[in-house]
């Protein structure tokens, strides 16, 4: 199949920019803690000794969003302001039980944490079921009286909270682009906003495109986009496409309702109608956007027009989706430390900090993994030197 060549020398070249990505991680945040002021990070109880209490908002349910979420927890019991061992769930829990973030936002309520930080009761909504008028008044009546702090994951949600200017600081992350959806001003100049942070991964999905073009070239890269293309990483797909010398394929799916499972049925024939439609274009490549697939367990059924023609599929996000069938995930987010460094922001603000003027950009360290039965199905070059820097490989019932 047309750009299937093996060779050592671009595994060899994945290889040195990984690396070079993973030695270039330490310098560029060293240069940028020498120009912030510094503030500490030690936990302490509210001024009138009660606990800081917290909000949270999400778009629909989706798993990469409790995990994300589950890593600040982590590691803000790292840094003290949660107690160690008192966290209702672990990482383990949330994948086994297919845990959402309202599961877990309903777990930390009813959890004693320790004496320094609380979740809110009532103060969780999903954006795309709760109406955004209720969440809106109730966000602003509670702000700055029993809700001290409010974090959001993702581009709409982000938004939405950053529209209603509230008195209190909120945290932004894993929106797609911060910066071009309006949340922040300046991902290097500051927020813009003294109440506001979001967490920026800069071009996460044009590094990614190059790390997987650089295993196998490859000439027409298909892409369906589930709503907005900005929150689907499309203007990083566009320049990866003129910098890597490949084309796009790209379909467009309007959003839809999705919360009942007859809505639910109804979108993902109309999924599994558009991936046959653009398995039978000329692509030597598929790119699996955010939020076209939300459920991992489907992968297996939905992939096959693509795997029937030696099609490797590729991702953006979620490890899930390669245990259930897509061919590989290197990854545009090193959650544990990108929790870390969250935990680190919501901790110095809660010591003094302004929001709008910390550092924003982290740079994951990109991890690789692979689906080995779907690449022996299709036929994808797999040599030793690429099986040894995986993190993990997944086969069948393993």
């Amino acid at each position: 199949m047309t750009g299937r060549r093996k060779g050592k020398k671009l595994t060899a070249l994945l290889i040195a920019v990984l690396m070079l990505t993973s030695l270039l991680i330490p310098t560029a945040f060293a240069d940028e803690a020498a120009v912030e002021e510094e503030y500490s990070t030690e936990p302490h109880a509210r001024p009138d000794g009660g606990k800081y209490r917290i909000a949270y908002i999400d778009y629909d349910e989706y798993l990469v969003a409790s995990r994300q979420f589950y890593y600040i927890l982590a590691g803000l019991e790292e840094l003290g302001w949660i107690q160690e061992g008192s966290l209702p769930f672990g990482i383990e829990d949330i994948d086994r039980e297919n845990l959402s973030t309202r599961d877990l936002f309903s777990l930390l309520t009813k959890a004693d944490l320790g004496p320094y930080l609380s979740f809110a009761d009532g103060a969780f909504f999903y954006l795309g079921y709760d109406d955004p008028e209720v969440v809106a008044e109730t966000l602003t009546s509670r702000a700055g009286k029993d809700i001290d702090l409010v974090i959001t994951f993702g581009t709409s949600a982000g938004v939405f909270v950053k529209e209603l200017g509230l008195p209190i600081p909120m945290f932004d992350f894993s929106a797609t682009d911060p910066v071009a959806s309006g949340i922040i001003d300046s991902a290097t100049e500051g927020s813009g906003n003294p109440m506001v942070w979001a967490q920026v991964e800069p071009t996460p999905f044009f590094r990614q495109l190059k790390y997987y073009n650089s295993i196998c070239p490859f000439h027409r890269l298909g892409v369906i986009i589930y709503g907005d293309e900005t929150i689907s990483g499309v203007p990083d797909i566009l320049s990866a496409s003129e910098i890597l010398g490949f084309s796009v394929c790209k379909d467009n799916i309007d959003e839809q309702p999705r919360e009942t499972e007859e809505e639910l049925e109804r979108y993902y024939e109309l999924v599994a109608e558009r991936i046959q439609t653009m398995a039978e274009q000329d692509i030597d490549a598929f790119y699996l956007a955010i939020d076209l697939i939300n459920d991992p367990t489907l992968l297996k059924d939905m992939l096959k027009p693509f795997y029937r023609k030696n099609i490797p599929v590729y991702l953006m996000e979620d490890v899930e989706a390669v245990r259930n069938g897509a061919l590989m995930l290197i990854s545009a987010s090193d959650m544990i430390n990108v929790g870390r460094f969250i935990a680190d922001a919501v901790a110095k603000v809660l010591n003094g900090a302004e929001a709008g003027s910390l550092p924003c950009i982290y740079f994951s360290a990109p991890g690789i993994y692979l689906n080995y039965d779907v690449a022996r199905m299709i036929n994808y070059p797999l040599n030793f030197e690429f099986l040894s820097i995986c993190d993990s490989i997944f086969v069948e019932e393993s």
